[in-house]
């Protein structure tokens, strides 16, 4: 069993993660800004990585911190980059292993947010902890977000990956298990789908319209139309966009 605070505890991953590590027998800690009572057998502290606010208290005794704490509407470069610095330096010459989750294609976007990420991975690898990076592609919540927006600008070649945000917290707890460490292999979701027929789908199912504008192939839109966030050799997740979809009308 081991001990395991989970940065962004309250979050869309991390709100998988820990009934994930919890049912599988581990002790939990999460570390949110908002903190107060945690679920039923988690430890909540109070702290904000961006600031480092808390991070060394919340990360003392623990075994695994996994990392996802994120935020791509608000100060993103802080929140990746220093959230980040302050993880690794609270423990520093420990034997805590970090996990820290990003986005397929970081690398090698222009994308604001993913270039963030890039600076973080790059922060983490240089570190002198015990590290794993394990990347994903997009989140069947994510996008349901995009097609609720009043309007998504789409390229002519768009299309995503998306996967289910519960498979992806069954990966990162293996990865807590194994305790391995590196680069770990993307995981991707099921298909990669055009834009326009995601939302014909979700029409079919859910009866909602989005309003699709066109958009040129410029700066990182060009390399949201070439796939560069694509892992079409990792394809890990099993739950469709249309299972996700049809699942969350039989839970409202």
């Amino acid at each position: 069993m081991a001990h395991v605070l989970v940065t962004g505890g309250t979050g869309v991953l991390g709100s998988r993660l820990v009934p994930e590590l919890i049912g599988r027998g581990h002790r939990v800690r999460t570390l949110s800004r908002h903190g107060g009572p945690g679920a039923e057998g988690v430890e909540a502290s109070t702290g904000n990585v961006r600031t480092g606010e808390g991070v060394a208290a919340a990360a003392k005794g623990v075994d695994a911190v996994v990392h996802a704490a994120t935020n791509a509407a608000w100060r993103a470069r802080s929140t990746e980059v220093d959230g980040v610095r302050h993880v690794v330096d609270a423990i520093a010459g420990s034997e805590i292993h970090v996990i820290y989750v990003s986005i397929v294609g970081v690398d090698r976007h222009r994308f604001p947010y993913y270039k963030a990420k890039w600076a973080a991975e790059q922060l983490v690898e240089s570190s002198p902890v015990r590290w794993t990076v394990q990347r994903a592609t997009q989140f069947h919540d994510l996008l349901e977000r995009f097609l609720s927006l009043r309007v998504f600008p789409v390229t002519r070649d768009l299309a995503f990956q998306v996967v289910d945000t519960g498979e992806v917290a069954v990966r990162l707890a293996d990865l807590v298990e194994s305790g391995e460490t590196g680069r770990v292999d993307d995981f991707g979701g099921p298909e990669v789908v055009p834009i326009r027929e995601l939302a014909k789908v979700r029409r079919r199912v859910t009866g909602r319209r989005a309003r699709l504008v066109p958009a040129p192939r410029v700066g990182f839109l060009r390399d949201f139309d070439e796939g560069r966030h694509h892992a079409p050799d990792h394809r890990s997740g099993t739950i469709t966009w249309e299972e996700w979809l049809r699942s969350q009308l039989s839970v409202t």
